[in-house]
């Protein structure tokens, strides 16, 4: 079994064209089931369900409020791992970006490699300059304050036996990604990050560096030994830029904590309470 969890937010319309392109490109032999999280819309789901063949189960989770999709894809874990049998898992945004017809390589090597989460990295990206700047700096900063490159997003695929190292710590609360990488071992694929099927993307200068905030949040305790380090370092050096650049570790430092601290969910929080009905509508 081969359940695609996809987490939405009014995009009913992207969601359509994306399940059918699922059904479309998608050759496994696997019963496939769709989970869709609908993160508190405002608009009701309008689905065509015709010509959807390969899709035996199309599943809502309706959630209680708007809590963005790394809170919604952690919860549908939090469901998922109410079930018993054995079952892959591939997570995948709405909007398009992310290519149907990957899925079934990442699948494939998910089966190969049922110990290793399986994640989709960016051979290209399609945003504006700066956006694109920002990513990079996002990615060596995080890189020098983790010693993680974090070079990839929702897009994963993994066999349902990993559902529990992910949920390990809830990190998964703040940033997908970044607890994958965390908990799990992990496999990289490449793929072009695809035009979305509606409307230009919606990322922005302040939603990436809150995400990437959210995203070096999960590596708190690891990014405060490094700060110290590097900042000891700095002090050593006699260079007139050291006290801006002690200045930027500390700002970034009570920036994460700060992130951390409003995003709190204790460690035994019923995620399930979350979910407010559940469809059933295929």
């Amino acid at each position: 079994m081969h359940i695609i969890v996809i987490p939405v937010y009014n995009d009913w319309k992207s969601l359509n064209k994306l399940l059918h392109e699922i059904n479309k490109k998608c050759n496994s032999k696997k019963l496939i089931k769709i989970l869709i999280v609908d993160d508190f819309s405002s608009s009701k789901p309008l689905l065509n369900l015709k010509k959807l063949n390969k899709i035996k189960e199309i599943k809502i989770l309706e959630l209680t409020k708007n809590l963005g999709s790394q809170k919604a894809i952690t919860i549908a874990l939090h469901y998922l791992k109410e079930i018993k049998s054995s079952f892959y898992v591939t997570i995948m945004d709405s909007d398009g970006e992310d290519d149907p017809g990957h899925v079934e390589e990442m699948l494939s090597l998910a089966e190969k490699n049922k110990s290793k989460v399986i994640v989709s990295c960016r051979k290209s990206r399609k945003e504006n300059l700066l956006i694109k700047t920002c990513h990079k700096i996002h990615l060596i900063l995080t890189l020098f304050l983790t010693a993680k490159w974090i070079s990839f997003g929702n897009f994963s695929s993994f066999h349902s036996k990993n559902i529990i190292k992910i949920l390990h710590d809830n990190s998964s609360w703040h940033a997908y990604s970044a607890a994958i990488i965390k908990n799990t071992s992990i496999k990289r694929t490449y793929s072009p990050r695809l035009e979305r099927y509606y409307d230009k993307s919606k990322v922005s200068f302040l939603f990436l560096i809150t995400h990437s905030i959210k995203i070096m949040g999960v590596f708190y305790n690891r990014i405060f030994l490094f700060s110290l380090f590097y900042a000891l370092l700095i002090n050593k050096l006699s260079n007139e830029f050291n006290f801006l650049i002690l200045v930027l570790i500390g700002v970034i430092n009570i920036l994460i904590f700060s992130v951390i601290t409003k995003n709190y969910v204790r460690q035994h929080t019923n995620f399930l309470n979350f979910i407010k009905n559940i469809k059933i509508i295929k």
